[in-house]
C-alpha cells in the first residue's frame, strides 16, 4: 500500500512537472491575421496599408542601428487604438516581432490587460526583461521589491504586456520566439 502511494505520488509529481514545463514552451503568435515567423512585408501591407513610417530601428547601445531589421509604423490599425510596430527581417521580409504602444490619452490598465490576455503569465522586473536568457535569471533573479516596468510574459500565447508604476499598460509585444534578440556580449 505505501509503495502504491509512493508511486501515486511520483507519478502525480511528474504531471505537475510536465504541465509546468509546457506551460513555458514559447508559441508562436498570430496578431491580425499576421503569423510571426511566417508572414511577409505583403502580408502587412495588405493587412494594414502603407507604413506611415519605414526604416532600420535605432536601439540603445551597444546595438545601435540595425540594419538587418526593417520596422514598419503605423498609427491606429487593426482596431488597436495606438501606435503599431511591425519587424521585419530585411533580407527575407518575414515578420519577426509586433508591438502595440496605447494611445497616452486612452491608456490601458492592468485590469484591461489581464482580463484580455488572462491570469496565466509569468512575472519579470526591469531588470530581466520579459525574455530573459538562463544566465540572466540566475544573475538577477531575486528581486526583493518590484521593479518598473514589470513584464507580465505568456509563454503560450507568444506574448508579453510591459506595465508602468501606474498600472497602465506601455507596451504588447508579440515575438516569434523568447529570448528574441541575442544580447551583444
Amino acid at each position: 500500500m505505501l509503495r502504491k502511494a509512493t508511486l501515486l505520488g511520483l507519478s502525480l509529481l511528474c504531471v505537475c512537472w510536465l504541465a509546468a514545463a509546457q506551460s513555458q514552451v514559447w508559441h508562436v503568435p498570430t496578431y491580425q491575421g499576421l503569423k510571426l515567423g511566417e508572414s511577409t512585408k505583403a502580408d502587412v501591407e495588405r493587412a494594414f496599408g502603407k507604413p506611415a513610417w519605414s526604416g532600420h530601428p535605432i536601439y540603445e547601445e551597444p546595438e545601435g542601428e540595425v540594419k538587418d531589421e526593417l520596422l514598419y509604423e503605423y498609427e491606429n490599425v487593426g482596431g488597436f487604438d495606438g501606435r503599431t510596430s511591425v519587424y521585419l527581417d530585411a533580407r527575407s521580409d518575414v515578420v519577426k516581432a509586433i508591438s502595440l504602444y496605447p494611445n497616452y490619452q486612452r491608456p490601458v490598465s492592468l485590469e484591461q490587460a489581464i482580463e484580455k490576455y488572462g491570469r496565466e503569465y509569468i512575472e519579470r522586473g526591469s531588470k530581466l526583461g520579459p525574455c530573459p536568457t538562463p544566465k540572466e535569471v540566475q544573475l538577477y533573479g531575486g528581486a526583493k521589491e518590484r521593479e518598473y516596468p514589470v513584464f507580465l510574459v505568456y509563454p503560450q500565447k507568444g506574448l508579453y504586456v510591459s506595465i508602468n508604476r501606474d498600472n497602465r499598460v506601455q507596451e504588447i509585444g508579440f515575438l516569434v520566439r523568447c529570448p528574441y534578440r541575442q544580447r551583444a556580449a
